[in-house]
């Protein structure tokens, strides 16, 4: 009997990691694992090209890092709102676009995609020019690339700022420096990230 749980129990961890069954036809009704939609919202000049490019990526690292089931949808390009640009100066602000997302999104969690430079007021700085921004615990994430030197490390504050508003978490007590929900702390360190500590995981 022992050994049929423990089989029982594997496969219920195994068959949750990752699924290819859309997340609303799947039935969760036996399945304790956390599930989403998540939405890619292209902004501006972030073609609905490049926010599909990402899907695989995000699938890979969403599967090996996060436990549950997640189903990606790329929405078409709109524009910023307009009240979120920072007059005099080529950047947005992070909040307004939040806001705005909050807006759009039914259900699932809204991620925003955008190569132009993001803001918000941080470290004394008035429009202090970030990466991420998202609403904590909450449904919708802005995320830019503009400051990123490795434009391939964009997956990393996606699936950073996606853990702040999908499980409400906060930045890694550990404050270790190669985990990803490490808090940035105005210094980008996206580079050598690229795991969550086990105080993270959980």
């Amino acid at each position: 009997m022992k050994k049929v749980l423990l089989f029982f129990s594997l496969f219920l961890l195994l068959s949750c990691k990752k699924s290819s069954v859309p997340v609303e036809n799947f039935d969760f009704s036996d399945c304790c694992c956390p599930h989403a939609t998540i939405y890619l919202q292209p902004y501006e000049d972030f073609s609905r090209r490049e926010a599909e490019k990402l899907i695989p990526i995000l699938e890979e690292h969403f599967c090996d890092l996060l436990y549950g089931h997640w189903e990606f949808k790329v929405l078409n390009p709109i524009s910023l709102p307009d009240n979120s640009k920072v007059q005099e100066k080529s950047k947005y602000k992070a909040i307004t676009i939040l806001h705005s997302e909050e807006k759009l999104v039914k259900e699932g969690v809204m991620i925003g995609l955008t190569h132009k430079d993001i803001c918000a007021d941080a470290h004394n700085v008035k429009d202090y020019g970030i990466v991420g921004m998202s609403f904590s615990p909450g449904n919708v994430c802005i995320v830019s690339d503009k400051r990123l030197s490795n434009k391939s490390d964009y997956w990393k504050p996606i699936i950073h700022e996606f853990i702040h508003a999908f499980y409400g978490a906060k930045h890694c007590p550990n404050d270790d420096p190669r985990c990803l929900m490490k808090d940035a702390k105005g210094k980008g360190t996206f580079r050598i990230q690229n795991y969550l500590c086990d105080s993270c995981k959980q």
